[in-house]
């Protein structure tokens, strides 16, 4: 393995470590939460949104951290600060200070996402779609293996599952520590795009993605058993066959994208996306056949999505500042995607039985495909605009 493929495969595994302490918590929020601190559903649901304003927030760290410390020590601050929050989760203490702590923990989670992913901007500029499709495999293989871990330990270890998440945390610190040159600033040096390059549209594409995915994973699922009548492990194993495949599926994306372009997996992926999404509308009228396909399509769908955004989003050359950005936009949509979802579910008696989640699945995906075309639109002329310049540069 050349040694450019090394380092993507040494980042890979870090990222994947990074996303394994907060993937734990949900799974675990009836036995850490609910229970211990005799909270409603509703407040459960808090005690997670508080992450994503965490993560928000962080953008704001990003550039004083970059210019002060390498990427080694900061993603090992940033774990460490991890570790010593969520030891505190599992200590007495309040339900409003649990919530200030859980905030430190979404901030901390970002920070080290973004500056893992931005290391990997650096690099043959012809081969981003490969650092970034193994990149978002390692991210969708941490988060279900989070998924798996937190589900086996919530029933045995109650809150003590904070300090498992803390112990992953620490790990991801002496990892950062031990690195050697991997995530030092002299071997990480990253071209900036000397050409004005549109970064608002990787903003979208990200705030969109996040956005329809708390729909698939929390109403989609609450549809197909509560509505539809499936029981709850066939509803888990297939939305669990649904992660597989886009995670699966980011790294030949990825590869995709170099050979064709970032812009064209991203239209492919956003109309099966969005046409899959909208096809489980007509859910009761389908056998669970008809229902698996649907899902086997988006998640085909949603392989490209993440490594295009990535690519796309890295155009601009600024490393963890660019991830960052990504990731709070990210963080933004899915709780806009949860509260919308849950105000129109307060109005499901307005709309009959059942009729609330056919205008949600219909409303979300025409929403969806509305918002990610004037992205794209912008996209692809400043590709045709660079395309002209450097055509007229080299007569």
């Amino acid at each position: 393995m050349q040694p450019a493929g090394r380092r993507t495969l040494a980042l890979s595994l870090l990222v994947a470590l990074a996303t394994l302490p907060d993937s734990m918590v949900p799974v675990a929020l009836k036995s850490a939460v609910v229970d211990r601190w005799d909270i409603t559903l509703s407040g459960a649901h808090w005690f997670s949104a508080v992450a994503l304003f965490g993560a928000v927030a962080a953008v704001f760290l990003l550039r004083p951290m970059d210019r002060r410390w390498s990427p080694s020590r900061t993603i090992a601050i940033a774990s460490v600060v991890n570790a010593i929050t969520l030891c505190l989760l599992a200590s007495p203490v309040s339900f409003d200070v649990a919530l200030g702590l859980r905030f430190v923990t979404g901030a901390m989670d970002m920070i080290t996402l973004a500056v893992l992913l931005g290391l990997l901007e650096s690099g043959d500029p012809a081969r981003v779609g490969r650092r970034y499709g193994p990149a978002s495999l390692a991210i969708m293989l941490g988060l279900a293996a989070g998924f798996v871990v937190g589900g086996l330990l919530a029933s045995m270890l109650g809150v003590q599952i904070f300090f498992v998440s803390a112990a992953l945390s620490l790990l991801l610190a002496v990892a950062a520590g031990c690195s050697g040159g991997l995530l030092n600033d002299e071997f990480t040096v990253v071209t900036k795009s000397t050409v004005r390059v549109r970064y608002w549209p990787a903003l979208v594409f990200s705030f969109t993605d996040r956005a329809l995915s708390a729909v698939v994973s929390i109403t989609a699922s609450l549809y197909l058993i509560a509505e539809i009548g499936l029981e709850e492990h066939v509803v888990g194993a297939t939305l669990g066959l649904v992660l597989l495949i886009i995670a699966l599926g980011a790294w030949p994306a990825g590869i995709l994208a170099d050979r064709i372009g970032p812009l064209p997996v991203r239209i492919a992926s956003v109309l099966l996306y969005a046409m899959a999404f909208a096809l489980l509308a007509g859910a009761p009228w389908m056998g669970f056949s008809s229902i698996a396909a649907c899902l086997v399509l988006l998640g085909i769908g949603g392989a490209g999505l993440a490594p295009s955004m990535y690519v796309l989003g890295a155009r601009k050359g600024r490393g963890a500042l660019d991830m960052g950005g990504i990731h709070a936009a990210g963080s933004a949509g899915y709780l806009c995607g949860l509260l919308v979802a849950g105000v129109l579910l307060t109005l499901q008696g307005s709309f009959g039985q059942g009729g609330v989640f056919q205008v949600l699945f219909l409303g979300f995906a025409t929403a969806y495909l509305l918002c990610n075309l004037p992205a794209i639109a912008a996209m692809a002329g400043w590709r045709v605009r660079r395309a002209s310049v450097s055509s007229n540069d080299h007569r």
